[in-house]
This record gives C-alpha cells, structure tokens and sequence, in this order.
C-alpha cells in the first residue's frame, strides 16, 4: 500500500516540476523578468512538494538582515532544496556546475532564471568562476550553499568544504547560518520514500571573514561547522 502512495506521490512531483520548470521558462521568455522565476514558481514548487508529502516547515527566526549573503546550511535530505527555496528571502541561487545547462527544461530554466554557473575544469577557471558569482551576490543575488558538498548519507553532519568560505573570504560576502533538522527523518537519498512529519529550521548569526578570528578558508569552515553542529543538537 505505502509502496502505490509513494508512486503516486512521485508522479506528482514529477508533474509539479515539469510544469513549473516549462511554465517558468516561458513567462520569462515572454517577460524577460527571471525574478517571477526566482519568487514564484520554486515556492510554488516547494509548497505543493510538502502538500503531497505531508511535510510540515517550521521556520525558527528570521534572516538578521536584508544584505545579500550566501545562504549556508546542513544538508542531508533531497527536501532540503525546497526549505531552502522557502526560507531564503527572494528567491535562492544556486552555485551550479555548467555542465547542468545542457539538461533539458531544468537546464533552461536555469538559465533563464539566473543561476549562477562556474567552470570546474581548472582551479584558475574556478576561481574566476567563483569570484564571478561573488558580483552576482552583490548585485542582490542570494546564494543557496551546501558546505557539506554533497547529501550526507547517513544523517551526521560532514566536514564542511572550502568553497563557500573562501567565496566569502574572496568576495566579501557575509554568510547567513541555518540550521535544518528533521529532513533525513522525512526522506533520505536512498529511498526516496517520504515519512509525514516536519522539518524544523533555524536561523543562526550571519559571519563575514575575519583575518583575526580564521587563519584560512578552512579554519573559517571548520569554526563554522561548530557553530551550526552545535545548533543542530541543542534543536527540537
């Protein structure tokens, strides 16, 4: 029985994000304003993801301001995508390798919408890559980043990565923390299956590079990882 709800509820997600994803791409092409793309369609998407899913988001806080920063969180669970989309003040950018612009329809509306590419081919290609982005942020661009670098596969936090901190660093560009738990406990990468339930996420302090506090891009990480391990447990 939970096996037929979990294929129907599948074929709904892949219906919700083919629509949004078309949709989306055509009002942009029609309105040439990708920011309909950014505030609607993905919290659209999201809302009606939890809807079928019987997820429930419960938000701790709020942003601390309006500047634009690079949205940091755990990451363990597929729905951490739409908490994010949710939860990051209009609309979330991506850092996304290029080599997703050549999928059809999600790689168009990437494009379309603004996400922001960058060239992994060679460190120097990176960096240029990544200090681009950085602009982009500072034009008003909020960055949606994972320090993890990939889905923990068994819900423990892992090490956090340099790359968003040393965007940071490079850039100067604040990092809004948050904390998500609960998401694992819904739905795992293996799976697939999604528990009712809900996912609790919290806002925690926004950092900036400080030569006097981290010695590098990776101290600046790991302190970082502290700070949200520590939030993560004292969490519901």
């Amino acid at each position: 029985m939970w096996k037929l709800i979990s294929c129907i509820q599948i074929v709904f997600v892949i219906f919700i994000t083919l629509f949004c994803g078309v949709v989306g791409s055509v009002v942009m092409l029609l309105t040439f304003t990708p920011k309909i793309a950014m505030n609607f369609f993905p919290n659209l998407w999201s809302r009606f993801l939890f809807f079928i899913f019987g997820v429930r988001l419960q938000i701790d806080g709020k942003p601390v301001d309006s500047t634009p920063a690079i949205y940091a969180a755990n990451h363990a669970s597929p729905l951490d995508i739409p908490v994010s989309f949710l939860t990051t003040p209009g609309g979330g950018y991506f850092i996304a390798k290029k080599e997703l612009k050549k999928i059809p329809v999600f790689g168009w509306y990437m494009i379309l919408s603004g996400m922001i590419f960058i060239d992994r081919s060679n460190k120097e290609t990176a960096m240029k890559s990544m200090l681009s982005a950085g602009e982009e942020v500072k034009k008003g661009k909020n960055v949606i980043a994972y320090p993890e670098g990939t889905r923990s596969k068994d819900g423990n936090m892992m090490r956090f990565k340099r790359g968003s901190f040393l965007l940071s660093k490079e850039a100067d560009i604040p990092i809004q923390l948050a904390v998500i738990k609960g998401a694992f406990d819904r739905m795992t990468s293996k799976d697939w299956q999604c528990n009712p339930g809900t996912i609790h996420f919290k806002y925690l302090n926004k950092i900036s590079w400080d030569s006097n506090q981290y010695d590098s891009p990776e101290d600046y990480a790991n302190q970082t990882q502290v700070l949200v391990t520590k939030a993560h447990s004292e969490m519901a």
